[in-house]
């Protein structure tokens, strides 16, 4: 085991074709020079994929703080009888980036990398430059979605080349861009809300031309003939099932198109559901239909894929003797690779990864959305400022970054920072809480850099975990290991809005007794009114209060906040408890050393006994 992001021996040859670049493959046989730390770097593939790095990460520091000053200046231009949420914003994106993520996986594999990655920007140049030129509230929605549509190729096959590469450096390209995103988000959104998607367009022009000229030729398009899922277990001389694939266009049949359909259909609903549950008590119609047909659709979408993989071939002849050159062919729909090997929901290890994955994107979502409002609604922080709040964040990322690679090098076992990580997670939420309980921001501030450091232990160590697990699906779990972390955020968020509402109501609610005697009749009537119309809409409506009634809203808010983090700790409970039980990955470079100690042992003695005799 070459750890960290390395391979095995055994991994290099069982790997997908196309899974790595040519020249890890040319120097796989042959032992690399030690080089020294700053020698060892990439840069030219740091230079390929930063730009990449950096638009997937502005989204989600820049867009969450500026989505109700771009909703306002839309609704302004463009007034609209329909009511959108200014959070609409930000699901159209989260939408698409996240049920896309299993097709890029496929095209990354199918078209090779630079393919995947040059496609999945030019969605994302498209849909960054509707956003930019849009007059109204359904152009910014169908920009964003495109966007997010680019956005899941982005997700997938970077963190794929990254786990293609030996180089654990261009891991902190994440920890650069969650850094620089708040800042450039506080300062776009106070000159125009279009520069929040315009600033992407220079920049995707930038990373197409970098990815062309450092990219291209380190991601090879797999051959057909030698895909191995598509070969039978047991394949016989006379009856072999082939499948050629020459032209990009026949390609296209190997797309799971199919499973496709009924996962982003099924992923689209249930995503939809968890977003308006909040704000309908779960008890709507929408709700409830969305999510029990949404779960319907991912169950026909698993049935599916088990069909898939044991798909029936079709006997077909070549050849003047057709009783001797018998071959099988998968045909139609059959010919699609599975686009979800079954084998990674029945693998402990991969369902603890994928958890592990899950409540990472539980804490990382929360963490952006609920701390920028308390910092705005309770601590009463400018929107610029709040989001310069959230670069606390980054500094641990990076250090968490680091520190797995150091104990993965010294260890050789991805387990022991996982672990480590989901106990500082743990412990992290835990003190955050607290600290917004006394309303301590430097506190809160501090915590976020110990949260920020769990995550950064955790995230290396499981893709190197599901990387070693399952070598021959590279792609498809770096995938599925972003789903469940985008699907966890939203699951995270979907929890902690229902309990902010909830705590925020029943805190009002509990001091309007205490209060009749101290506020006067006009700040009593605005608290009841703000409890019966449902709540703050804005941070525009919170100033427009009196100041007895915005202290009891702020208040009420931090006591909501804080709850919502508190209601993630059992999920992180769970994560702590089931990481102790992963299998320990098997060390080929251990092994390899103790054998060629033996080895020479064995010639040493071989050559004393020759000596004595």
């Amino acid at each position: 085991m070459r750890l960290p992001f390395g391979k095995t021996k055994d991994a290099q040859a069982q790997d997908e074709p196309g899974s790595q670049d040519a020249p890890a493959e040319a120097s796989a046989s042959s032992p690399k020079p030690k080089l020294g730390f700053w020698k060892s770097i990439d840069w030219k593939l740091m230079a390929a994929l930063l730009f990449p790095v950096t638009l997937e990460t502005l989204d989600y520091t820049v867009v969450a703080t500026a989505q109700s000053r771009i909703a306002v200046s839309i609704t302004v231009l463009a007034p609209n009888p329909l009511i959108i949420h200014a959070s609409y914003i930000g699901t159209s994106y989260l939408l698409a980036s996240t049920v896309f993520l299993p097709l890029f996986a496929s095209v990354a594999d199918i078209y090779g990398r630079h393919f995947g990655l040059q496609l999945s920007l030019l969605f994302f140049l498209i849909g960054s430059a509707i956003s930019t030129g849009a007059v109204n509230m359904s152009m910014i929605l169908a920009g964003r979605g495109i966007a997010g549509i680019g956005a899941a190729g982005l997700l997938t096959i970077v963190r794929t080349v990254l786990s293609d590469t030996t180089n654990p450096l261009l891991f902190l390209l994440y920890a650069v861009g969650f850094s620089v995103g708040p800042v450039i988000g506080g300062l776009l959104v106070t000159v125009s809300f279009r520069w929040v998607f315009a600033i992407n367009l220079p920049c995707t022009a930038l990373a197409m031309i970098l990815c062309f000229l450092f990219l291209r030729n380190r991601s090879r398009v797999p051959g057909a003939n030698d895909d191995k899922e598509l070969q039978s277990e047991t394949p016989s001389p006379r009856r072999t099932p082939v499948d050629t694939v020459d032209t990009w266009i026949s390609k296209l049949a190997l797309i799971d198109w199919v499973g496709t359909f009924l996962f982003v259909s099924g992923g689209i609903l249930v995503l939809l559901a968890l977003n308006w549950g909040p704000d309908d008590n779960w008890k709507s119609a929408r709700v409830i239909a969305n999510l029990i047909l949404g779960v319907l659709l991912i169950v026909l979408c698993l049935l599916w894929e088990i069909l898939l993989e044991h798909r029936p071939p079709t006997p077909s002849s070549s050849g003047t003797d057709k009783s001797e050159h018998v071959q099988m062919r998968y045909t139609g729909i059959f010919r699609a690779r599975p686009m979800l090997p079954i084998e990674l929901f029945t693998s402990y290890d991969m369902c603890v990864v994928q958890y592990g994955s899950f409540i990472s994107g539980i804490v990382m979502f929360v963490m952006f959305y609920f701390v920028a409002i308390f910092a705005t609604v309770v601590t009463g922080l400018p929107p610029a400022q709040a989001g310069i709040q959230l670069l606390y964040f980054a500094p641990g990322l990076g250090a968490g970054s680091l520190l797995s690679i150091r104990i993965i090098k010294l260890l050789r076992q991805p387990i022991y920072p996982i672990v480590f990580g989901n106990a500082i997670l743990t412990v992290g939420v835990g003190l955050i809480q607290l600290a917004m309980e006394h309303n301590i921001q430097g506190q809160v501030n501090g915590f976020m850099a110990m949260v920020g450091v769990g995550v950064g232990l955790t995230a290396g160590p499981l893709a190197i975990h599901a990387r070693f697990t399952k070598p021959n699906h590279v792609a498809i779990t770096n995938a599925m290991l972003l789903f469940f972390r985008a699907f966890g955020g939203t699951v995270g968020l979907a929890q902690c809005f229902t309990i902010l509402s909830a705590k925020v109501n029943a805190y009002i609610s509990s001091q309007i007794p205490h209060l009749v005697e101290t506020l006067s009749p006009s700040d009593l009537a605005a608290l009841v009114s703000l409890l019966d119309n449902g709540g703050l809409t804005s941070l525009t409506s919170l100033a427009g209060l009196p100041s007895a009634v915005q202290s009891v809203v702020r208040d009420a808010f931090r006591d909501g906040v804080r709850w919502g983090f508190l209601s993630l700790i059992p999920w992180l409970g769970v994560g702590c408890l089931t990481s102790l039980f992963l299998s320990r990955i098997k060390d080929s470079d251990k092994e390899e050393g103790a054998e060629a100690e033996m080895n020479t042992r064995t010639g040493e003695d071989t050559e004393a006994a020759a000596e004595v005799s």
